[in-house]
């Protein structure tokens, strides 16, 4: 009698995966690896460890465009920026520093991100920038929008993809002025 021994497929993963102790999420779906050119050096690609999201699949059925994909990314990293989360040395002092009775200053890159934000939510209206906000910083999907908002699924699509044509037009209105 022979003993046949398979040898199971070795399952590799991208260096940046398991670098950042990623294996598991990227497994799950959760992340994908993106190679892009470097906004800062045209001649490299750089290559980075980026979570799904809603809006990047809505992109590849096709019902948003690139330059509303775009803008949502776009929004997703002024709510960083506002939130403090840059490279903004001034604001980590500014956190590192807050004790005691002295109150915390957002640095100037936050005050520029909420401003700027305050014009979109201004310019969408506060449904919209609702909705938004479940998409982008919640990685909400179309269905998931509808039972927390309890509304008709095919009335949320609508309104999802309305929201979308806001933002667009949000940020040619604010910022191509």
């Amino acid at each position: 009698m022979t003993n046949y021994t398979q040898k199971q497929p070795r399952v590799t993963f991208p260096k940046i995966v398991k670098k950042q102790g990623m294996v598991v999420p990227y497994l799950r779906g959760e992340y994908q690896v993106e190679k892009k050119i470097d906004a800062d050096n045209p001649k490299k690609v750089t290559t980075r460890l980026r979570r799904k999201a809603v809006y990047d699949e809505m992109f590849n059925r096709g019902s948003i465009t690139q330059e509303q994909k775009d803008y949502a990314e776009k929004y997703a990293i002024l709510c960083e920026k506002a939130l403090g989360k840059t490279g903004d040395l001034y604001a980590k002092m500014n956190f590192m520093r807050d004790g005691g009775g002295s109150s915390w200053e957002p640095s100037a890159a936050q005050h520029e991100a909420y401003e700027k934000l305050f014009k979109l939510w201004n310019e969408m209206g506060r449904y919209h920038r609702e909705i938004l906000n479940m998409i982008v910083l919640g990685n909400m999907s179309t269905k998931d929008i509808s039972q927390a908002m309890k509304l008709n699924l095919h009335y949320t699509m609508g309104q999802v993809l309305s929201t979308f044509i806001l933002l667009e037009e949000a940020y040619e209105n604010v910022f191509m002025k």
